[in-house]
C-alpha cells in the first residue's frame, strides 16, 4: 500500500450553461451544461494519517469547511473505512471563478484516497460518494467533455472536442450563486443555450458549429465588464467567447494554441488573472 499520492486536479470550463427549470421538490433549479477539463490545475497530494487535516498555499479554511476535508470526510463514511488522511493542497487554479477549482480538488482526494485504501471503486461508486459532497465534485471523477442534466450530477461522456486552445479572464468579483439563481428567477425574457445543437456538434467534430451554440444564461446578470472581455477575445481572434459557470471568468476559444497564446499575451497586458490552457481528457492525473 502507498503511503501518499500525488494528482493534478484539473479545472473545467462550461462551454455552455443553461437552467430549464426547478425540480419537482422545488428544492434545486435544474440545469443542461456541457462541461470541459482544462489543463490548469491543482497539485492535491494525499497520504494516509490517523486523522483528517488540510494545509493549503492559499487563503482557504484548514478545517471542516473546506471541501476537501468534506470529500474525505464523506469517503470514510461511505466506505465505513476506519482511516484518515493528511491533504496537501497547491491552489494554481483560481477561486470563485467558475472554474471548479474546489469542487475539482474534492474530486481528486476521494480518488486518491481510493488509491490509497485499495477500495477499487469504480467510477459510478465514486461519482456517488463525491455527489455527497456537491453538485460540481461528480464531473471531475472522470472529467474531459461531458454533458451534466439535472442538478448537474447526471453526467453523460461524450467525444473529445476539436483541437483547440482557450484564453480565460478572470476579472471583477463572483456573486454568490443563490444570488445568481434567484436573480435568474427575476428575469422576464431568456435567451436559452440550444444545447442539443452542441452536443450534436461535439459529436461530429465540428468546432465552428460548437461556437454557434455556445451560451452561458448567466451572463445578463453581470456587469458590462462581461462583455467588455467578450469583445476584447473576440477581438483578438477568439472563435466565441463566454461566462464560465456562475462567473466572473470569461473565456474565449481559439482554432488553435499560437493564435490563444497571441491574445494572452496582449490581454495580460490589461488583467491580471489571463490563463493560457488546452482541454484534457479527464479529470485528473497522476503527478
Amino acid at each position: 500500500m502507498a503511503d501518499s499520492v500525488s494528482l493534478k486536479a484539473f479545472a473545467k470550463i462550461n462551454l455552455n450553461l443553461d437552467i430549464t427549470g426547478v425540480s419537482a421538490d422545488k428544492k434545486y433549479h435544474t440545469v443542461e451544461m456541457v462541461l470541459q477539463s482544462v489543463d490548469i490545475y491543482d497539485t492535491i497530494t494525499v497520504a494516509l494519517d490517523d486523522e483528517i487535516s488540510v494545509k493549503c498555499n492559499a487563503d482557504l479554511p484548514e478545517n471542516e469547511d473546506n471541501i476537501a476535508y468534506k470529500a474525505a470526510k464523506a469517503f470514510f463514511e461511505e466506505t465505513e473505512i476506519q482511516g484518515g488522511a493528511n491533504i496537501k493542497i497547491k491552489k494554481r487554479i483560481p477561486s470563485a471563478a467558475g472554474l471548479g477549482g474546489g469542487s475539482s480538488d474534492a474530486a481528486a482526494v476521494i480518488v486518491a484516497l481510493d488509491m490509497l485504501y485499495n477500495t477499487d471503486l469504480e467510477n459510478d461508486e465514486l461519482e456517488q460518494i463525491a455527489e455527497k459532497v456537491g453538485s460540481d465534485v461528480p464531473f471531475f471523477i472522470v472529467g474531459g467533455a461531458q454533458l451534466a442534466e439535472g442538478r448537474g450530477t447526471i453526467l453523460t461522456p461524450l467525444p473529445e472536442i476539436p483541437e483547440c486552445a482557450f484564453v480565460i479572464v478572470k476579472d471583477g468579483f463572483k456573486l454568490s450563486t443563490g444570488d445568481m439563481y434567484s436573480r435568474f428567477d427575476s428575469l422576464s425574457d431568456v435567451n436559452h443555450p440550444n444545447t442539443n445543437e452542441l452536443v450534436n456538434a461535439i459529436c461530429e467534430g465540428d468546432l465552428a458549429e460548437m461556437t454557434k451554440n455556445m451560451k452561458n444564461v448567466f451572463e445578463p446578470l453581470y456587469d458590462e465588464n462581461v462583455e467588455i472581455i467578450k469583445t476584447k477575445l473576440i477581438e483578438n481572434g477568439a472563435l466565441c467567447a463566454v461566462l464560465s459557470g456562475s462567473g466572473p471568468s470569461v473565456f474565449g476559444m481559439f482554432s488553435d494554441y499560437d493564435s490563444a497564446k497571441e491574445a494572452r499575451d496582449v490581454l495580460e497586458k490589461e488583467y491580471e488573472n489571463v490563463f493560457l490552457c488546452e482541454p484534457t481528457k479527464c479529470g485528473f492525473i497522476e503527478k
